[in-house]
């Protein structure tokens, strides 16, 4: 079974994003981390599902 291309690809992202993560953790307080990845993931999320659901909407019509 071979590995898919991306898997090399998450791993190395998942590899960064951990050091990101890291970093600020040993620069700013636990629970502010948590709050602004909090945020930040939240409005991803928002702007993905509007796009999506425009997307939907524009299928419809």
């Amino acid at each position: 079974m071979s590995s898919s291309p991306w898997t090399a690809n998450f791993a190395t992202e998942k590899s960064r994003c951990a050091a990101d993560v890291q970093h600020l953790l040993d620069k700013y307080p636990q629970p502010v981390v948590y709050e602004v990845m909090s945020e930040l993931l939240r409005r991803e999320m928002r702007e993905q599902f509007a796009g999506e659901y425009a997307a939907a909407q524009q299928s419809e019509d």
